[in-house]
């Protein structure tokens, strides 16, 4: 097994040995083996006491058979499932300071780079409820550690793709039936600003197509494109997250004072902005935490000048967890049930509607009235218990945004001096 070999050589020797001890004592199933060291490799992650010093070892010693790797199974669920299912505490995580050379620039001047792409939610549509994005991966790969990102795993390290023609290609790109496209599906929109001339490519792009909405989303520190002109079809948005969250796991990103201050240098210049709540993590005090992000929204924008406000959870591919869980960079965002959830991996559905709902309700009328409110990629059922408002099908919904952005742009535009 791929996934166990990979686990398995990731640990230092010492433990190593003693994990392989452990599977040949109690003779472990493949299963049972890889249960172990996934759960290990978290515990590591958490930098929470290592499963091995936490066995009951006379009382499984004292089983017969088989029974003894069910007790040792059975005792390491009940440590993690105590771990996972509760609020997590970061209290007592101290990561380590992230520091990083600068990222090296590679310019890509392939024109057979693939540039558009679609939403990453499932085919089907039904197991979450999806707007049929259509992605635009002008540039690959982050400069910054946010301890969660899919990009870490699909990506070269230290290595930014930029696509240097952009102007070029976005002129030969079929836009039937396209009406918003997204830049930061392959990495911060924000992160290299203008100056590959990505910017000002999208801006000539979204000058020609007026009835389509650039959307782009940002963590990023970066300011200095803001004195440019950009058309009301581009929004900017950013992702904004529970401050104990972005200073614990989303590493070298701007402040959350910081980025609602970005968002209101646009907004003041006349660009519609937008916000993703996303991904909301269940951990200790979040409640009070995400409150204040809502006050900070409420108290900096009226709801004329925002898009839209997404919501959105932790959500992870396999490919993410092995990545995670090999490399094991410091950090408790896998502290969490990791049920499955439309081929990935999530917190269970009823942990998902307090958490929405619970910060949908911190919203005043107006801003639920006069605001796009979604759900990015999460379940259907969510969606009345949380926005009460649902959609039947992703045309239904894909429709309604349509409508929504398409006005919201709209008035923008006529409100330009």
């Amino acid at each position: 097994m791929k996934a166990l070999d990979e686990l398995i050589e990731s640990f230092d020797e010492k433990k190593r040995e003693r994990l392989l001890s452990l599977v040949d004592n109690y003779q472990l199933t493949d299963s049972q083996t890889l249960e172990l060291l996934k759960d290990e490799a978290d515990l590591e992650l958490w930098q929470e006491t290592s499963a091995l010093d936490i066995f009951d070892y006379p009382l499984i010693d004292s089983r017969q058979g088989k029974r003894k790797a069910e007790e040792l199974m059975k005792e390491l669920r009940s440590y993690t499932h105590n771990l996972r299912y509760s609020p997590t505490d970061y209290s007592t995580f101290n990561p380590p300071k992230i520091i990083r050379a600068k990222s090296e620039e590679e310019v890509f001047t392939d024109d057979s780079i693939r540039l558009m792409g679609k939403c990453p939610c499932p085919v089907d549509g039904e197991k979450t409820r999806c707007c049929k994005l259509t992605t635009l991966d002008a540039v690959s790969q982050c400069a910054f550690g946010c301890s969660y990102c899919s990009v870490q795993s699909f990506y070269s390290k230290n290595k930014i793709g930029v696509v240097s023609n952009l102007s070029d290609r976005l002129k030969c790109i079929d836009t039937e039936g396209i009406w918003h496209i997204g830049t930061g599906q392959a990495s911060d929109s924000l992160l290299l600003g203008d100056s590959h001339g990505t910017l000002s490519a999208l801006c000539e792009f979204a000058l020609s197509h007026p009835d389509i909405v650039i959307e782009l989303k940002s963590k990023s520190p970066r300011r200095d494109f803001m004195k440019m002109e950009f058309p009301r079809n581009m929004v900017f948005t950013w992702s904004l997250n529970a401050e104990t969250i972005i200073k614990k796991e989303e590493h070298l990103t701007a402040t959350l004072d910081e980025r609602i201050e970005s968002a209101r240098i646009m907004a003041d210049k006349g660009n519609l902005v937008g916000f993703h709540i996303h991904p909301m993590v269940y951990f200790k005090n979040w409640q009070d935490e995400y409150r204040k992000v809502v006050e900070k929204i409420v108290a900096t924008f009226s709801p004329s000048e925002l898009c839209q406000i997404s919501f959105g959870t932790l959500t992870f591919t396999k490919a993410v967890l092995q990545y995670l869980r090999t490399h094991r960079t410091p950090s408790r965002v896998l502290s969490m049930p990791l049920v499955e959830a439309a081929g990935k991996y999530s917190y269970t559905l009823e942990i998902k509607e307090e958490m929405f709902k619970t910060v949908y309700s911190y919203f005043p009328k107006e801003f639920k009235e006069n605001v796009f409110f979604y759900l990015c990629m999460e379940d259907p059922s969510l969606w009345m218990k949380c926005l009460e408002r649902e959609y039947s099908c992703d045309k239904e919904f894909e429709e309604d945004m349509k409508k929504h952005y398409l006005e919201k742009v709209r008035a923008s535009s006529s409100s330009k001096v």
